[in-house]
């Protein structure tokens, strides 16, 4: 599920790392909050303590520095999780492996869950820059599908079934966009050791709600979640 390797960008010396890491996670804030088109390179360089000539050096331009914002903190980041859609696993199962898989990035740092909030905002902001891992996103999305149908043991898939398998990943969105919120309300709901672990269980809780609620408009009689196919 992860998105392939963004475009090679000028190797830091040693001694200059850390003023790379500061230029990226200085622009993630700064693209996360006004976007792309609003953030003037200047003003990325003053909030990381540098010139501009630093993050030419490191990045080659501003549209470098976005695709390394895009991908660099979650590529090839974290634990690398089994398949959701492994054959005989049941539903319950691949559906909290799937919000695991989807919630990783959480617990991955501040730059990661930065990056991650940027690609949302991609949605309705695009720029073009993730349009390399378009294809990945769609296979994610397709598998998700196969198994619902499979598990509905429909022919197959048609727009009802379409929209529930949107609505199930739109319950991922929320706890990324509206992280702020959420710890306002009660920072134990992110910030707790086993937070992630609490998500991904209420969620795959939630979509195998839906998809029980699917099966019963559609008349269909599931199998019990212990024998679920």
């Amino acid at each position: 599920m992860h998105p392939p390797s963004p475009p090679p960008t000028r190797k830091p010396r040693a001694d200059g790392i850390q003023a790379r890491e500061r230029i990226l996670s200085a622009a993630l804030g700064l693209f996360v909050e006004r976007g792309y088109a609003s953030t003037p390179v200047r003003d990325i360089a003053q909030a990381a303590g540098v010139n501009v000539a630093a993050i030419a050096y490191y990045f080659g331009d501003k549209a470098g520095l976005y695709r390394a914002a895009l991908f660099e903190p979650v590529h090839g980041a974290g634990e690398v999780q089994p398949p959701f859609d492994a054959p005989g696993l049941p539903l319950r199962a691949a559906l909290h492996l799937y919000m695991r898989t989807c919630l990783q990035p959480l617990v991955q740092g501040a730059d990661t869950l930065l990056s991650v909030r940027l690609r949302l905002r991609e949605s309705f902001e695009p720029t073009g820059m993730l349009q390399e891992e378009q294809g990945i996103r769609e296979q994610v999305h397709a598998r998700l599908l196969a198994l619902l149908q499979r598990h509905l043991g429909l022919a197959a898939p048609d727009r009802e079934l379409q929209a529930l398998t949107f609505s199930i990943f739109a319950l991922i969105a929320y706890p990324y966009h509206g992280r702020d919120k959420i710890r306002a309300a009660d920072p134990g709901l992110l910030d707790a050791p086993d937070a992630v672990a609490h998500w991904a269980e209420r969620l795959a809780g939630y979509a195998g709600a839906m998809v029980d609620f699917e099966a019963a408009r559609r008349g269909i009689a599931l199998p019990t979640p212990g024998n679920a196919p």
